[in-house]
């Protein structure tokens, strides 16, 4: 459903990068919808120390500067 509503977002995402892996995409696509962290760590069955660690991990795939927001990242592409 999210590819449905969001059509050229994964291509994008992809272009930008080619080492995601289906987990990561998931991640994205959550935070894509705006859900919070309790949210996520929720749906995805981690602790929220876990999310922490996964969002830091994306940021290193996605070669995000340290100061630059993720989420913010997200809702650009």
């Amino acid at each position: 459903m999210f590819e449905q509503v969001h059509q050229r977002f994964l291509e994008k995402l992809k272009s930008h990068t080619e080492q995601l892996t289906s987990n990561d995409i998931r991640l994205i696509a959550l935070l894509k919808m705006n859900l919070n962290s309790a949210e996520i760590a929720s749906l995805l069955g981690v602790s929220q120390d876990s999310l922490r660690v996964l969002r830091y991990r994306l940021r290193k795939k996605l070669n995000l500067a340290q100061g630059e927001n993720l989420s913010s990242f997200i809702q650009s592409l």
